[in-house]
């Protein structure tokens, strides 16, 4: 994104048959903008009531800034303050909520395959290239595999593909994009893991340590969290059968005792050796496949149970400042953040970033995974 006084707001009109720019919002108070490492973001826009801007500000309608990420337009509010001005209050989410509309139809299988391997598979089978063509979105592709993440096999059938690659993603600490490309009229997903720039780590060629701190006036302001009220690290997993015949894995670390240990149940009868997958062709798997099959969901469920730990800081921005975001660090990579007032020194993924382009601009950016709302807890039990 570019600074406040640069920074246009395209509008693309984009469905089943077009793929077009609309117009640009040449009059606006305010915009806020997210992204995420995992997952869609939202956005916001202020603009006051115009007849321009109401032929623009329509449910559907693609939002563009610039660079890769684009938003749809879901909410349009007007309102009216004390004075009698009328603005516009338009929100939405970034392109990857356009995943919630799709469903694994039938089961997937994947036995000893990347998780990048296994996310595309999702995406292509149930978004670009099923047999059904009435299930395709318009203009998506997928990027090439780069094989990221350990080779692991998943059983599901019937969730949501969003939340079924967000959580591997997640599981295997990797992100994904869906990446708007205007000039050739695609979207195109892309799984990405970000650069490790902690001075921990052994960077890349080309790629400087990034370290936030209080003490170089860095961090203008921040919050941190831990809870550990949900952890879980030890799940026992059974899956198909009958009382003592049921087929049971274990997952996390059993060798943990006492007060270190915390277990968890895990109900995976839905996952079958036998039957048949999304194609219709028949699914057999060998005991030893299905026992890893189990083991995965046992991890699977394990990564919902984590101490949930972090740092929200926002950055200085103006000035000389050390490290400029999109230039020396991105979305998803790792960096150092210390923070002597909550004696806090963390090496964390940068796993949101919030720009607000009103009278000043401001960047926000998260460490970390946030804390889930009470939506994603509901979520998580059903």
């Amino acid at each position: 994104m570019l600074l406040n006084s640069q920074v246009s707001i395209n509008i693309f009109k984009v469905d089943n048959t077009t793929f077009e720019l609309v117009g640009e919002v040449n009059n606006f108070s305010s915009l806020m903008w997210c992204d995420k490492y995992n997952g869609y973001a939202s956005f916001e826009i202020w603009a006051p009531i115009t007849d321009e801007n109401a032929e623009l500000f329509k449910k559907g309608y693609f939002v563009w800034c610039g660079g890769d990420t684009a938003g749809i337009i879901e909410i349009v509010k007007s309102e009216m303050d004390e004075n009698g001005n009328k603005t516009f209050n338009i929100k939405g989410r970034t392109l990857e909520a356009i995943l919630t509309t799709r469903i694994i139809w039938g089961t997937y299988i994947a036995s000893n395959k990347n998780v990048s391997t296994i996310m595309y598979e999702i995406v292509k089978n149930n978004c670009i290239n099923n047999s059904q063509t009435n299930r395709n979105i318009p203009y998506l592709e997928c990027a090439v595999d780069k094989f990221l993440g350990d080779k692991i096999s998943l059983q599901k059938t019937g969730d949501e593909v969003y939340n079924v690659i967000t959580d591997v993603a997640s599981s295997a600490d990797l992100g994904y994009n869906l990446l708007f490309k205007p000039q050739i009229k695609k979207i195109i997903f892309e799984v990405v893991e970000g650069v490790d720039r902690t001075a921990q780590a052994t960077t890349a060629e080309g790629s400087e340590v990034v370290e936030f701190s209080t003490d170089l006036e860095d961090i203008l302001s921040s919050s941190y969290y831990s809870n550990n009220q949900e952890e879980k690290n030890v799940a026992f997993v059974q899956g198909e059968g009958e009382g003592a015949d049921r087929v049971s894995m274990v997952s996390g670390d059993n060798k943990l005792v006492g007060f270190d240990r915390k277990e968890l149940y895990v109900d995976a009868r839905d996952l079958q050796s036998n039957g048949t997958d999304e194609n219709g062709n028949a699914i057999e798997l060998t005991p030893n496949q299905y026992k890893q099959v189990l083991w995965n969901r046992g991890n699977d469920k394990l990564s919902e149970c984590i101490t949930i730990e972090t740092f929200e800081a926002q950055i200085r921005v103006s000035g000389d400042v050390q490290y400029k975001f999109n230039k020396d660090y991105f979305k998803g990579d790792k960096v150092t953040i210390k923070d002597n007032q909550l004696g806090i020194m963390i090496s964390a993924r940068i796993t949101e970033v919030e720009e607000d382009f009103g009278e000043e601009y401001n960047l926000v950016l998260t460490f970390g995974y946030s804390y889930p709302t009470i939506l994603q807890k509901i979520k998580r039990q059903l």
